[in-house]
């Protein structure tokens, strides 16, 4: 063995289907999820002027970037409508009663957040699964909430049954890792 390339303890390499989402506000996501993405992570920097050249500081803000989700929409498209009907209670066009029905409407949504704002967000978890298919690190998202939602297109047209596939996109405030 080399000292400068040690051998890992585990050399297993991640695989991309090995994963579970789970959104405490959206247990209808869960079962039908065919993709996320773990989302980036950015470090502001700093531009430090000198007579000779610029120099980059690291900065001190973070910038994550957004949860991006697929799933099979369900028959009843009970899925795909709890995002939709979060994002009509986020956004309100008809009336403000619509608002003021997305803060009662959840039950599974406990923790204060943001003081009466708590019924505009939700916590969420992406399980990593390892080979053996249990869970090896756990991303935890605070304060999800949708701000996109894929159209749906019905064909007639087509020869193969391609079931319809959603996309949803969420913002939060930050993740960690357990």
């Amino acid at each position: 063995m080399n000292e400068n390339c040690p051998i890992p303890n585990n050399i297993n390499p991640l695989s991309p289907t090995g994963f579970r989402l789970s959104i405490t506000k959206l247990p209808e996501i869960t079962y039908f999820c065919q993709e996320a993405n773990l989302p980036d992570l950015k470090l502001t920097a700093l531009e430090v002027a000198t007579p000779f050249s610029i120099s980059q500081v690291p900065g001190e803000i973070l910038h994550f970037g957004e949860l991006d989700v697929n799933f099979i929409v369900d028959e009843e498209m009970k899925n795909y409508l709890a995002i939709h009907n979060w994002m009509i209670g986020l956004g309100f066009p008809e009336n403000y009663a619509q608002y003021q029905n997305l803060a009662k409407a959840n039950p599974l949504v406990i923790a204060p957040k943001f003081g009466d704002l708590q019924g505009n967000y939700s916590d969420g978890a992406l399980e990593i699964l390892g080979s053996n298919n249990v869970a090896v690190r756990t991303v935890r998202f605070a304060d999800l909430h949708p701000v996109s939602l894929s159209t749906l297109n019905f064909q007639v047209n087509v020869t193969d049954i391609n079931y319809l596939i959603g996309n949803a996109t969420f913002r939060y405030t930050y993740h960690t890792f357990e």
